[in-house]
């Protein structure tokens, strides 16, 4: 008898390993079909992405730079703006201060160009790196709220397979996609603390990351981050406590960050007052962005974007995809249920709408583009497939209650 049972559980265990090695399995196919799209553009683009010689254009770059609308006020040369960083990295890397080119970022972006020329003599080899970064931080995210390996897959593969993403490779090097994976895994680190008690770790890996966001783009990003942050954790302790001071003392390491990317700028004679009060004129310049509010929600919905410049026509964006509207009604949906208890909302997702609601009403205050959007479609699409996937679950539990 006893024997019978030790056969019985030793054939549980040998059920339980084949059934986690299918899943692996099942796993890795799924992860290499949706590394297909990403992958295909690496290699159409192999060329400019990863061959050495930037050294040999520096001095084309930088007479475009010069004859274009960044300096000239009449009959400038108009070049894109990945030109535009290319030659920044360049010139950052020969010891220009970045005061004297970049007045509407902070330069750790263009200095992150800068590290890919120096390596690679190739500003946009960088993309690939960050590209892994991405796909990693995507991922991690859409387990955490999905709680499924193979279905946090579906959100990246839909992300990482659109042009919104897959342009950021051919038109390269941008600043954007740069700032992207410190956003992701800010808010993974971020994530980690709000669930575990050995949280100090998480809370200072968090504010590196938003030292990172505020020191490659505008500091606006970081800001609505890290209000949201600190009104979650308010939220979820009813109040000041232990761990929301102790995250408050970690974010001067954002500040050093912020204030380390100019350290030419210092070098130079100015002080760090003076690095705040640059902020303070970024600040400015951006201000000139407050019109045409809630443009952006016309953009996103219906691929109706409201340009503001000549005649202020509206074109269309080819980036967009029905699944963007789809995607952000079925998130407005999802959490409409969370806030009446008809379904549960994990700490993950609750982060990302508190993310989204306030990102999106910091959007709607004046004009927009899809250069705003990488940020936002990766927590969509997470959000609606894990309300997909709720509904699922909740329909086999019926279907198998009624057996």
């Amino acid at each position: 008898m006893a024997m019978a049972q030790t056969k019985l559980k030793v054939n549980k265990v040998i059920k339980f390993i084949k059934g986690k090695k299918i899943q692996k399995l099942i796993f890795v196919i799924l992860f290499l079909l949706i590394l297909i799209r990403p992958v295909q553009v690496v290699i159409e683009n192999r060329i400019s992405l990863l061959s050495p010689g930037y050294e040999k254009q520096y001095v084309q770059y930088e007479k475009m730079y010069y004859s274009s609308q960044f300096v000239q006020k009449k009959n400038p040369l108009i070049i894109p703006d990945e030109a535009f960083r290319s030659f920044a990295g360049g010139a950052f890397l020969r010891g220009l201060n970045p005061i004297l080119i970049t007045h509407d970022h902070p330069p750790l972006g263009n200095y992150m160009i800068a590290a890919s020329i120096y390596f690679f003599d190739n500003p946009r080899t960088l993309m690939i790196p960050i590209l892994a970064m991405i796909i990693l931080g995507i991922y991690l995210l859409s387990n955490s709220a999905i709680k499924n390996s193979c279905i946090a897959l579906i959100p990246l593969g839909i992300f990482i397979s659109e042009s919104l993403f897959t342009n950021k490779l051919v038109y390269a090097p941008l600043v954007e996609p740069l700032q992207l994976p410190f956003i992701i895994f800010a808010f993974y680190f971020f994530i980690r603390a709000v669930k575990e008690k050995k949280y100090m770790r998480w809370l200072i890996l968090t504010s590196i990351s938003l030292g990172i966001v505020i020191g490659t783009r505008f500091f606006v990003t970081g800001g609505v981050m890290l209000f949201c942050m600190v009104l979650y954790l308010i939220y979820e302790r009813r109040g000041i406590d232990k761990k929301l001071i102790y995250f408050i003392l970690t974010l001067p390491l954002a500040l050093v960050i912020l204030i380390l990317s100019y350290t030419k700028t210092m070098m130079d004679g100015y002080s760090v007052i003076q690095i705040f009060g640059i902020q303070k004129y970024i600040l400015t310049y951006h201000k000139s962005k407050f019109i045409l509010p809630f443009s952006f929600w016309d953009l996103l919905l219906f691929n109706r974007w409201h340009t503001w410049w000549g005649d202020w026509r509206i074109s269309s964006d080819p980036q967009w995809t029905i699944l963007w509207p789809i995607s952000v009604i079925l998130t407005g949906v999802y959490t409409l249920f969370g806030l009446i208890r008809k379904i549960t909302l994990n700490e993950t997702e609750k982060i990302m709408i508190l993310w989204l609601g306030v990102y999106t009403l910091t959007l709607s205050t004046g004009f927009s583009s899809t250069n705003y959007f990488l940020p936002l479609m990766p927590f969509f699409y997470i959000l609606a497939t894990s309300f997909l996937y709720k509904i699922y679950l909740s329909f086999q539990k019926q279907k198998n209650s009624s057996l």
